[in-house]
């Protein structure tokens, strides 16, 4: 009794009475699930863990909000669909996670739901290395799908994609990367003795033809980057020293179109450095590039302390933006670009985007938001707009 009047001394002193509590109803807090992302343009941050699975992020590109994610097997790598409605991922998933066989596969992600729709075998010997925007590509038409494979002689597997067969394996030996030309038939890859050698796919896609170009760089003096970006006929590439390399593919043959220094005459020994340099915007013909000051032998890698935007018709820096030490770079397709770059955080903090708005005739950048705790090897992102 005694107890009962104490609890009802302290409810009282504390404007509550023990009724009133009898009196209110329970409402637990409900969390659903989105059946689909809001709309607008989005921002995917690959996070290959290299501890497990591999995590994508789906964030806003207006806002950099969380839309959602989806995971996928180890050491994934990612491309976008020409429409933009589907991810397409390539990783491997082990029977017995430290040792022996594994499944290597490619997977169908429906971006509005982050779903699974497909899923198709590919070779074992699917490259198990860093993601890069050109170990794994789809075909100009999104008819077949280039992986990269390493056992460790380099060979491509190719997939078509409206059926899921692996129709072959094309050796690439001396050569890296995969190049899509606007024949879907048709891949380059990058060869170490400073050439390019393009792969003809035949009609039945049962065999190839290889066709070495002429010595295009060197790649001891002046080597490239593996991460390219395409305008039309033309690849672009970079290479450590802060030269532009414009490359045709038309033919099987490849040529060297152009070459010009972007650095040449600015102070700083600037460079490039990072693993996705370089992003290109159409509409306005600028070239981004991922930039570090006092560059030096092994630099190659560094964070950016500035983003460039090279005119490609001037081969002029039309613009130089201040940057958070981010190792690879994105842009939106837009008439204003909007530029976003990844780094891999502070304080282990995990990876972090950030968002840039350039506006007005010298591309003024503003700094317009940031995400953050995006996991714990992030090194590609891709935008869909």
């Amino acid at each position: 009794m005694k107890k009962m009047l104490l609890c009802l001394s302290v409810l009282t002193a504390l404007g509550y009475t023990c009724a009133s509590q009898a009196d209110e109803t329970f409402r637990p807090e409900r969390i659903g699930v989105e059946k689909t992302i809001k709309p607008g343009p989005n921002v995917f941050v690959m996070d290959q863990s290299w501890s497990g699975a591999t995590n994508i992020t789906f964030l806003s590109g207006d806002t950099l909000q969380t839309q959602g994610s989806l995971s996928t097997g180890l050491i994934a790598q990612m491309d976008l669909s020409a429409d933009r409605k589907s991810l397409y991922t390539a990783s491997v998933y082990p029977k017995r996670i430290v040792w022996g066989p594994a499944d290597a596969v490619v997977q169908k992600f429906d971006i509005q739901t982050a779903a699974l729709n497909k899923e198709m075998e590919t070779s074992p010997k699917m490259a198990q290395v860093s993601a890069n925007i050109n170990t794994f590509k789809l075909s100009r038409n999104n008819l077949y799908a280039f992986v990269q494979n390493a056992t460790p002689a380099a060979s491509v597997s190719v997939i078509e994609l409206s059926t899921g067969k692996n129709l072959l394996e094309v050796p690439t030996p001396g050569c890296w990367a995969i190049y899509p030309s606007a024949d879907d038939k048709r891949f380059s890859s990058l060869c170490g003795d400073g050439t390019v050698t393009s792969y003809q796919l035949s009609d039945d896609l049962k065999s190839y033809t290889a066709t070495k170009s002429d010595k295009i760089f060197d790649a001891v003096k002046d080597p490239l980057f593996i991460s390219a970006q395409r305008d039309g006929k033309n690849t672009y590439f970079t290479s450590f020293n802060g030269n532009i390399y414009v490359l045709d593919d038309q033919n099987a043959k490849v040529t060297l179109v152009n070459k010009f220094s972007y650095t040449q005459g600015i102070k700083g020994h600037w460079a490039p450095g990072g693993f996705e340099v370089l992003a290109f915007n159409k509409p306005s013909n600028l070239l981004f590039v991922a930039m570090h000051p006092g560059a030096h032998e092994g630099s190659h890698k560094d964070g950016a302390k500035e983003v460039w935007g090279i005119n490609m018709s001037t081969h002029k820096v039309a613009t130089r933006i201040k940057v958070k030490d981010p190792i690879s770079i994105a842009v939106s397709g837009t008439p204003s670009p909007v530029l976003f770059t990844l780094s891999e955080g502070e304080n282990n903090e995990g990876g972090t985007v950030e968002r840039y708005t350039l506006t007005g005739p010298h591309f003024t950048a503003r700094h317009a938001g940031e995400a953050k705790g995006l996991g714990t090897f992030n090194q590609i992102l891709m935008v869909d707009y």
